[in-house]
This record gives structure tokens, sequence and C-alpha cells, in this order.
């Protein structure tokens, strides 16, 4: 089986923007949630003792400090995350793709190969089954076209009758 490398990585954009929007959203839910009980936590515990060391302007200040340098690191590690997502995506994306295209090319008569996916890409199950039907329907392709064939090859000699029953037996 030949080696498949695809090149372009954003092939069903609208699919893949969706997805890396997803990893987004849980990522920032995820650093919301742990967020919120490591400050609640921190800021219940610490705040009171801090309270006695520093003037509340003070204290103000670093909590506004680490809010700021939290936003900061998740703004800063978000494009890592897109890469990632488009990474991600396009093992499910390239797949839907090629087995788009493939059915086109099954849609215009064209059963010279079967369908092959990278190594890693998922949705192999449903490329087993595109593949089957191309087996049915070159099966059938080929059947019909030796049947046409056959009733030539009859017509041709003058075996009328045996060109009608021929044609009768298919019907059947």
């Amino acid at each position: 089986m030949p080696i498949i490398r695809r090149k372009k990585y954003l092939l069903l954009i609208r699919f893949q923007l969706k997805y890396i929007l997803y990893i987004l959203g849980f990522l920032y839910l995820g650093a919301l949630i742990s967020g919120y009980i490591v400050y609640t936590t921190a800021w219940l515990t610490l705040g009171e003792k801090l309270a006695n060391v520093y003037p509340s302007g003070r204290l103000f200040y670093i909590w506004r400090s680490a809010n700021v340098q939290l936003i900061l690191w998740m703004l800063g590690v978000s494009p890592l995350f897109v890469v990632l997502g488009i990474f991600l995506s396009h093992r499910i994306a390239g797949p839907i793709y090629a087995i788009g295209k493939y059915i086109d090319k099954l849609l215009m008569g064209d059963y010279s190969h079967p369908l092959n996916l990278r190594k890693h890409d998922e949705l192999k199950g449903l490329a087993v089954k595109v593949t089957e039907v191309r087996n049915k329907l070159k099966d059938d392709k080929e059947k019909r076209e030796k049947n046409i064939l056959e009733v030539e090859t009859l017509i041709d000699s003058g075996d009328r009758e045996g060109a009608k029953s021929k044609l009768q037996e298919l019907k059947d």
C-alpha cells in the first residue's frame, strides 16, 4: 500500500474550526474550574493572613496581578492548542475529504482502485465499508458488461430468439 501524505491541513475549514473551538472551550472551561477552586482555596486561606501583613490596596494589586498573569498565560498557550486542534482534526477531516473524493470517482464509474487512508487516520471502518461498496459496484458493472456482450454476440450471430431469451432471463 503506498504511503499517503497530505500537505494541506485545513481541508474542511468549518468542521476543523468547530473542532478547534471545542478544544479551546474545554481548555478554558477546565482552566476556569480549576482556577476557581485554587483561587478560592488560596485566597480564603492566605487572604486573612496576608491582610494582616499587607494593606488592602496592596493585597488587591497582588490579586489583580495574579489574574493578569493567568490570563496572559492562557492567551499564550492558546496558539499551541489551535495548532494541536488542526493536527488532531486533520486525522478526521482528511479521511472525510478523501472518502468524499473517492465517492465522486465511484459516481463517475471509476472503480480502478480501493480507498486507502493514512496509517493514523480515523474512520478506517467507514473506508472499509466504502471499499466493499466499490467492490460490489465493480462486480455488478462487470456482470452487466458481460451480459451486454453476450446479447450483442447473439444478435450479431443472427440468433434473435436466443437474445430475447437471454434478455428475459436477465429481467427475471
